[in-house]
């Protein structure tokens, strides 16, 4: 498989002192001791394709990824008492948008987001180095115990993690869970004595409009921690391409929030808050071409928070698991097509390679030389189709209606998801 990326994405969080290419991942900057390979049961191979560039969600790792996202995202409508939201009933009302409005909303939330910085081991000595820098938020305080959520790719490989709170003082986090596929990690990290440093209070990014008066608050470039940058949302419920384990296919189609407010080199993790200070977004990435300007990309908070309590609670994202192995029907050579019956003109549908004994899959009666077209409402074109019918639309335990197609004829069968293991 052809391991060289071509990124039309950036996540957000490289130090400064990294060289420059045209979209990096923050740690892509020194040389991998362990390539991350996520478990995946439903492994694809396609042709490659014009204008479909891989990204990070979770690199944005996500952006933006990876998770973006998986078999538990849902509209976190009623946030519980484990977070601070606000009480106040929303409107979708126009409202005037003033200076004092911007600046109450900054001073609100800056004391809520962090700098982080991650550290690594050098290979033949016990030296240690900086190997990027990002942003965080506090999202819970319980005693003297602060919860951060930020982005995987910004703590990937990391041996320590460092937390620079809003007045300077510095201290070391413990990661409780990290989830490549939606580019979310959870830290844990106790308080230092006398620091001004309070949970941000949660929106409700499903309120959000195109127009809407968004700021981001970070660390760019590794240096200017608590920086802010001010913009509108660009729109809403975008979806992009990640590509969360960079061997060049497209994992997930992650939904983002899309913002002309700037988002830096450093700032993947840190806040986008609306005018009443309220948390709507994790800052992830932004497209990196000298032609384009003003596009970043935050993971809807309402998106991230289902992510944010699995990765607190549990350490890992529970996802769910059909038992296939396939291919993009598009890629499948023509001697197999024709062991198959699959039509020269199908181009749509992903292949069954593979049916795992024991599985959903096999129990559906599925077989080797099917092709998947539809999952539930959802049509099945390509290998992120499934992955999002798996794990956005359906659960652990949901049974799901499947139609595919056998030697060309059109086939209907249930299966009941199980957890992916």
């Amino acid at each position: 498989m052809n391991e060289e990326r071509h990124h039309e994405y950036e996540p957000q969080d490289v130090e400064p002192e990294a060289h420059e290419v045209e979209v990096k991942e923050e740690n892509s900057t020194y040389p991998s001791r362990s390539e991350w390979r996520p478990k995946q049961e439903e492994h694809v191979r396609h042709k490659p394709r014009p204008n479909i560039k891989p990204l990070l969600l979770g690199g944005v790792g996500g952006f933006l990824g990876a998770a973006l996202f998986f078999v538990t995202v849902m509209l976190w409508d009623s946030p519980t008492s484990r977070f601070v939201t606000n009480e106040l009933t929303r409107t979708e009302q126009a409202v005037t948008v003033t200076e004092s409005d911007v600046t109450n909303a900054v001073l609100g939330a800056k004391t809520s987001v962090v700098s982080i910085t991650n550290i690594q081991r050098a290979f033949t000595s016990d030296s240690q180095w900086e190997a990027g820098a990002g942003s965080g938020v506090i999202y819970k305080v319980e005693g003297d115990t602060a919860y951060i959520v930020t982005n995987f790719h910004v703590i990937e490989e990391a041996d320590e993690v460092n937390i620079a709170f809003s007045d300077g003082q510095i201290a070391s986090a413990t990661i409780l869970g990290e989830d490549p596929l939606n580019d979310l990690a959870v830290a844990e990290v106790e308080l230092p004595e006398n620091i001004e440093a309070k949970p941000i209070v949660l929106g409700d990014s499903t309120v959000l409009q195109a127009g809407e008066t968004v700021m981001a608050i970070g660390n760019p470039l590794g240096v200017f921690s608590n920086s802010v940058t001010r913009g509108i949302v660009s729109g809403v419920e975008r979806t992009v391409p990640v590509d969360t384990n960079s061997d060049g296919l497209m994992d997930y189609n992650a939904e983002v929030i899309q913002t002309d407010a700037a988002i830096n080199p450093g700032n993947s993790g840190g806040a986008l808050i609306n005018v009443r200070g309220e948390l709507v977004g994790i800052n992830s990435m932004k497209i990196a071409e000298a032609s384009v300007e003003g596009v970043g990309f935050s993971i809807p908070v309402n998106v991230a928070l289902p992510v944010i309590d699995m990765l607190e609670r549990d350490g890992q994202v529970t996802r769910a698991q059909l038992g296939v192995t396939i291919q993009e029907v598009i890629a499948v050579p023509g001697n197999v097509r024709e062991e198959y019956g699959i039509s020269f003109d199908q181009e749509d549908g992903v292949f069954v390679e593979e049916v795992t004994s024991g599985s959903p899959a096999e129990e559906s009666g599925l077989r080797i030389g099917d092709v998947i077209i539809k999952i539930g409402d959802r049509e099945i074109k390509r290998y992120v189709d499934l992955r999002d019918a798996l794990y956005r639309d359906a659960t652990v335990g949901d049974t799901i209606t499947i139609e595919y197609l056998r030697r060309g004829e059109a086939r209907e069968t249930e299966a009941t998801l199980t957890e992916a293991t």
